[in-house]
């Protein structure tokens, strides 16, 4: 075999060692995006049953009352509002993306809290101003104590950008796992500041009693989804001297209040974000649910 033969066989080589490679990327993107039309077409059947649902009560004899008619269409606007933001995010999956099956499981198994999608309007990615034109992605949040993640997802599990209120960009998905995943001293340290922060807030008696924020509640578009009995320090009891109750928002339905109090005594409001402070607050907070 003279030399030429031998560069030109590690030539061969590195020319299908280059092809398999761009191969098993393009598989990756045909599976990402066959991930993303089932999501796509599980989210548009639910909204399907919910149109047709609410086309059979026009056509009742006796149609649901007006709360209710605003409960089902702010779920329908919710199911509208995600499946656009998830059609427009997953119609920009690269072969350069991050592939992270188990983000979900991870999220949930490390107590991070969903952040509403509408509270991330306008939230940019953490990439140059030169490259916002071209962003991609459905920016999804969550949140654990003071830490947050914001991730912009090409697919069920493919992500085009994350950042995280600790660490900034997250380039890889090793480094994101670890900040999912982390129970790091700073993190603990920083949970306990925040605690304390939200606690001192809270010293300040709310200046309405509960049954005032129930009305307010009732009165919008929120839907009780828990209405009970509660102690002394707002936890369900039977036969406690309190009343406890928990609201969602039917445009986000991981937006919810949970409320409690006893008599004309101050009530206790709090949301994803920590305590709602007073009835001028809460009044902002519940505008933006539609």
């Amino acid at each position: 075999m003279t030399p030429d033969d031998s560069t030109t066989r590690d030539a061969l080589r590195a020319e299908l060692d280059q092809e398999r490679a761009r191969a098993a990327a393009l598989e990756t993107v045909n599976r990402v995006q066959a991930g993303s039309l089932t999501s796509l077409a599980r989210l548009a059947e639910e909204l399907r049953c919910q149109v047709a649902d609410l086309h059979d009560d026009t056509l009742s004899s006796r149609p649901m009352p007006i709360q209710g008619l605003r409960n089902v269409t702010g779920r329908m606007d919710d199911l509208a509002d995600t499946l656009s933001r998830a059609a427009h995010g997953y119609s920009g999956a690269r072969t350069t993306d991050m592939i992270y099956p188990t983000i979900d499981d991870d999220l949930r198994a490390h107590g991070w809290t969903p952040r509403p999608d509408r509270g991330l309007n306008g939230v940019l990615p953490p990439i140059p101003i030169t490259e916002l034109a071209d962003r991609r992605g459905y920016a999804r949040g969550w949140h654990r104590g003071p830490q947050w993640i914001t991730v912009w997802f090409t697919g069920p599990y493919a992500l085009a950008y994350a950042d995280s209120s600790d660490d900034g960009r997250l380039s890889d998905v090793d480094t994101l796992r670890a900040v999912i995943t982390s129970r790091r001293s700073s993190y603990a340290d920083a949970f306990a500041k925040w605690a304390k922060a939200q606690q001192d807030a809270h010293t300040v008696p709310f200046d309405a009693p509960y049954v005032r924020v129930f009305e307010h509640l009732r009165a919008g578009p929120w839907s009780a989804i828990d209405i009970d009995r509660c102690d002394e320090h707002g936890d369900p009891a039977p036969d406690g001297p309190g009343q406890r109750s928990v609201w969602a928002c039917p445009s986000d339905p991981d937006f919810r209040l949970s409320v409690w109090g006893i008599g004309n005594q101050p009530a206790h409001v709090r949301y994803w974000a920590g305590p709602v402070v007073d009835m001028a607050h809460l009044v902002q907070i519940t505008g933006h649910c539609r």
